[in-house]
């Protein structure tokens, strides 16, 4: 009887051991992963100034993020890329005389033409976070490397305009040759940080060298038709002078056409390229 208490004593701490053994494993595996994913996502700790001040929850789904239902009337955004510069300038000469409201997603840009973007500011344009660099190769390198060049262009734009943007424009769109490997994370995070991104589903074009100002008109022209809601892209980078002809022409057509004319917001349901 003794040496069978023994042998069940020795059973029962032998059994004990062998449990804390692959409770302390566990603990272990469980540690080191969480360490792996706060490191993965050390980036949600950085930037803090470049969280919205509007909105700060996350969303799985941009699309169900901040957004209003499509309306019966016809609405068109203009939406312009890569300035300020001269251009938007003269571009902002054109929307006062029309007196409609249209977007400007900025880079990081020369003192020389900050009066133009404080000028988009005061007569009510929408100012968004375009890039500071805008070179694809190292902003789509990793999520931490787009956080540092949209946060660059953020700050850029407060310090010199006092506004703090609440959408931005991805160089290249969304979903670009640079960007297959960090679209879905990059858009993930900005979104969990508050911000509206916007693709666009009418491409003038002009981001092409010596494009006529008659074939940006047909290529906006045509494609609004057949839409209810259409977001432009063009551009208003020096080189853009055929974007500028082109545009009093495009206003007043789409203005005969019964299209209304609004600046994008964070509350404007947005139009974004499908990410696979």
């Amino acid at each position: 009887m003794k040496n069978r208490t023994v042998a069940l004593s020795i059973y029962i701490m032998v059994f004990f051991a062998c449990v804390w053994q692959v409770s302390t494993r566990a603990e272990k595996e469980t540690a080191s992963q969480y360490n792996k994913e706060i490191y993965k996502l050390s980036y949600q700790l950085k930037y803090r100034q470049t969280y919205s001040p509007v909105y700060s929850s996350f969303s799985e789904n941009i699309l169900e993020t901040n957004t209003t239902p499509e309306t019966e009337e016809k609405m068109v955004y203009l939406t312009f890329d890569d300035g300020p510069s001269h251009r938007t300038g003269e571009i902002l000469d054109i929307l006062k005389e029309e007196n409609i409201k249209a977007t400007f997603f900025v880079l990081k840009t020369k003192d020389e033409y900050i009066p133009y973007l404080k000028r988009a500011v005061e007569e009510g344009h929408t100012i968004g976070v375009h890039s500071a660099s805008h070179k694809y190769k190292e902003i789509y390198a990793s999520v931490d490397a787009y956080l540092a060049d949209f946060t660059e262009c953020y700050n850029f734009i407060y310090e010199t305009t006092d506004v703090q943007p609440t959408i931005f424009r991805f160089p290249g769109g969304s979903v670009n040759n640079y960007n297959q490997a960090t679209c879905k994370d990059i858009a993930r995070e900005m979104a969990r940080r508050g911000f509206i991104y916007f693709d666009w589903n009418v491409e003038s074009a002009d981001s092409g060298n010596n494009l006529s100002s008659n074939t940006i008109y047909n290529n906006i022209i045509n494609g609004c038709k057949g839409k209810n809601r259409a977001v432009v892209i063009m551009h208003d980078s020096n080189s853009k002078t055929s974007t500028v002809e082109a545009l009093p022409a495009v206003i007043k057509q789409l203005k005969a056409d019964g299209w209304q004319f609004a600046a994008l917001t964070n509350q404007v349901r947005p139009v974004v390229f499908r990410m696979k």
